[in-house]
């Protein structure tokens, strides 16, 4: 890897590359990040910190799997996820009970935001409305949205009425807590 001055993609260790150690011990693993690589959130602080004098994370040392998500484990990742999803749903039909599906939503926020009570909620880190400034908790305002959802789902699996009869809260009246200088 030939670094250039100025920016360059982080250096990260690739499980999924041929593994040409036996040939050169220093032949690790290892590439440029590229734009379908997934970072954790913490890796912002960890990027860039200096071993020694020569070696720098993300830089000179590629990062651990830790911080990185390659899209071959992004696509693992997918398919336990439907797997068990579907055996969730099996299970909560198979016992009639009421199943909010989570992982649409959360699609949902992700792509094109879901508008509720003149609120539109995204799954933007800190001005979507949805997720706390950990990026995993969700807000006041994103946890009464789906307090909302999960009545409705027992409302049209129970014929119950929480909704028609005005029980839902507006998401509005919830705080996303974030200073607005962070905008």
């Amino acid at each position: 890897v030939n670094y250039v001055e100025g920016q360059n993609p982080i250096l990260i260790l690739d499980e999924d590359l041929t593994d040409l150690t036996s040939i050169n011990p220093q032949l690790i693993s290892m590439r440029p990040a590229t734009e379908n690589d997934l970072f954790v959130l913490p890796s912002a602080s960890f990027i860039g910190t200096a071993i020694s004098e020569t070696q720098i994370n993300g830089v000179s040392v590629p990062l651990e799997d830790k911080w990185v998500l390659t899209p071959e484990e992004q696509e693992a990742i997918a398919i336990a996820t439907r797997a068990y999803n579907n055996t969730i749903a099996t299970a909560a039909a198979s016992a009639n009970l009421a199943l909010l599906d989570a992982n649409a939503l959360l699609n949902e926020l992700a792509t094109t935001g879901i508008t509720s009570n003149n609120f539109t909620i995204t799954s933007n880190l800190v001005t979507g409305g949805a997720f706390s400034l950990d990026g995993i908790h969700l807000t006041a305002r994103g946890y009464a949205f789906i307090a909302n959802e999960m009545m409705k789902t027992i409302d049209n699996t129970y014929s119950t009425n929480f909704e028609a009869s005005g029980n839902l809260v507006d998401i509005g009246e919830f705080p996303t807590n974030y200073s607005p200088t962070l905008q």
